[in-house]
């Protein structure tokens, strides 16, 4: 009896050991996970393919790795809750990685999110011993030199371009870690003036507002004034033009005048001084009220004519 009690005991336990030799060399794949096998210690297979696969139980170790599983990296902040049905989440700020500075030595505070998907498993398992934390860092490396170049308010206001700009490179510079990971997306969160300095950066903002308006109201004004003052040079230039074209119709005609005086004068000299005389004492007598006619040559008798003996 103590006999079969006790072959009963031991085929109990060889059926168990092998069944737990059978569980443990059992292992099934879902379609996008892979399995990193290692025979004490040395990767000796990677399998892809879903399904239920064999391994030898109790010498290989399987990792299993999702390779369709979006991980996401925080830069900057913290979880420090997870959300709730009744609560959101709440975060705590990392100052070392926050704080930023850009292009003249301006300060900003920042947050990212940065996605990635696992492409090697066994890449991502061996090449590096702290994946996150080699993530973080190779983005903190590229987003400052990034940032160094920009100006505040590029920094402030296109921060969509700036994250476009720096998945290239963050994924370049990764690749050659040998992580085995591809950068889906790169996404700032957060880009703000720091609250210490937001009163200067708000004053600043002002200034450069009131400069800009005043500008364009300087804008405005030449706008109006030099066509004004076009305008009214034309005017003075057409009157000039018109005023030397008079003068110089009326300078001709004298040249003309007394060109003909001057060759009636060398034609008939004696004739042409008493023309002369006779015009010009018209002209210089009409503009007289009272004309008198003395002769001068007489003897004893001054010799007295008015011509207009009735005006006083």
């Amino acid at each position: 009896m103590d006999k079969t009690l006790t072959s009963i005991v031991v085929l109990i336990v060889i059926l168990a050991i092998g069944a737990f030799a059978v569980f443990n060399g059992i292992y099934n794949l879902g379609n996008t996970e892979q399995a990193v096998i290692q025979r004490f210690g040395e990767v000796v297979d990677i399998v892809e393919e879903p399904g239920i696969h064999l391994k030898m139980p109790f010498v290989d170790t399987v990792k299993i790795i999702n390779v369709n599983d979006l991980r996401s990296i925080q830069y900057g902040y913290r979880i420090d809750q997870e959300a709730t049905t009744s609560s959101s989440a709440t975060y705590i700020e990392v100052d070392d990685e926050a704080i930023v500075i850009t292009s003249g030595r301006k300060v900003v505070n920042m947050g990212a999110i940065v996605q990635y998907k696992i492409v090697d498993a066994e890449a991502y398992l061996f090449n590096c011993a702290d994946q996150e934390g080699t993530i973080r860092l190779a983005f903190e490396s590229v987003l400052r030199r990034n940032m160094q170049s920009k100006d505040l308010d590029t920094a402030l206001v296109k921060k969509e371009d700036i994250a476009v700009e720096v998945l290239p490179e963050l994924q370049k510079k990764l690749n050659t870690y040998g992580l085995g990971i591809n950068i889906t997306s790169v996404k700032l969160t957060d880009v703000i003036v720091p609250e210490p300095v937001q009163e200067a950066y708000d004053s600043v903002n002002i200034a450069e507002n009131e400069k800009d308006a005043f500008k364009q109201q300087a804008i405005r004004y030449r706008n109006e004034q030099i066509p004004e003052a076009d305008a009214n040079a034309t005017v003075v230039l057409n009157e000039a033009y018109q005023y030397q074209q008079t003068r110089m119709a009326a300078a001709r005609g004298d040249v003309a005048a007394f060109t003909e005086i001057l060759k009636n004068y060398d034609q008939s000299q004696e004739i042409t001084l008493t023309r002369l005389y006779i015009e010009t004492m018209e002209r210089v007598l009409a503009k007289t009220s009272k004309k008198f006619i003395i002769d001068m040559n007489s003897d004893n008798m001054i010799k007295y004519l008015p011509l207009n003996p009735t005006m006083n």
